[in-house]
Formats: structure tokens, C-alpha cells, sequence
């Protein structure tokens, strides 16, 4: 008979937990045309402005930010336009400034030698807040390899 409670009362949370996390918008980031570029590990840092589209109603707002890969010197130039989904709390109101924070790679495991790019990067200060690529800038060749990818995001106010 436990059994049958502790599994009704999952059933009943289930909905809940499907709807913690919900789309809440497209970040569109246009890469500036040249960046630093450190040697040691080899890094690649490119400036950019950024452009976020709330699902459904809602205001533009506009960002700048710095994509930052450590591996391949070439991983940022050959894509001058990055898009996101972004993900979030579906049930938090849509704040200005909602996605001013810093972003982290998780890493995709290797396949057949060859890195690949994060599938996700979720946010430093507030974990709720991912950004999914809609864009594939994870071609990476077998020399190089993406160890690191920071993406940082300030709000222009209006």
C-alpha cells in the first residue's frame, strides 16, 4: 500500500517538475571581427553584441558580451552569428536584465578523436538559466580541442 501512495504522489508531482524548466526566449550574439588571442593554453576571446527575444510577448532587450574558447585558435572564426535558446523557471516573471550574468560549457564527451563543443552553458550565478546552441560552432578538428567555453552577458539598458 506504501508503494501505491509514494506513486501517486509522483504521478502528481510529475507536471511540476516537467514544467521547472521552460524556453523563454532566442539570444542572438553577432561576433565582433577579431579577438585576443593568448598562446599559452591557446585561447580565443571575441567581443559581441547580443539580442534576446522573449518567447511569445515581451520587450527586445540588447546585450554586449566576450566569448571565450581554449583549445583551437580557429573555433570562433568561421561563425559571425551565435543563436541560443534560452532556457529558465517558466513560472519567474521576465525581468530587464534577466540574463546579465556569466555562462559555462559543460562539455560534450569526444567522439571518434574529435572534441566537441558544450551542448549547454548554464549560468554561474543563477543555475536556472541555460543557453542552448541553435548554431553549431563545435567543428573542431582532431588538432584542437575546446576545454573551456565562458560566455559573459551585460544588459544595455534602453
Amino acid at each position: 500500500m506504501k508503494w501505491l501512495i509514494t506513486a501517486a504522489a509522483c504521478l502528481l508531482s510529475w507536471p511540476a517538475l516537467a514544467d521547472a524548466q521552460a524556453n523563454i526566449g532566442t539570444l542572438t550574439c553577432t561576433l565582433a571581427k577579431a579577438g585576443e588571442q593568448g598562446e599559452d593554453p591557446p585561447t580565443q576571446t571575441r567581443n559581441m553584441l547580443c539580442t534576446f527575444k522573449p518567447e511569445g510577448t515581451g520587450p527586445e532587450e540588447h546585450y554586449t558580451g566576450e566569448i571565450q574558447k581554449v583549445g583551437s585558435q580557429d573555433a570562433l572564426s568561421d561563425e559571425p552569428v551565435l543563436i541560443w535558446v534560452v532556457t529558465g523557471p517558466g513560472d519567474r516573471a521576465l525581468e530587464p536584465g534577466l540574463l546579465e550574468q556569466t555562462y559555462v560549457g559543460e562539455l560534450a564527451p569526444a567522439v571518434d578523436g574529435k572534441a566537441q563543443a558544450p551542448k549547454k552553458l548554464v549560468g554561474k550565478t543563477d543555475k536556472a538559466y541555460a543557453l542552448q546552441p541553435l548554431t553549431d560552432a563545435s567543428s573542431e578538428d582532431s588538432t584542437g580541442s575546446v576545454t573551456v567555453v565562458v560566455l559573459t552577458v551585460k544588459n544595455i539598458p534602453a
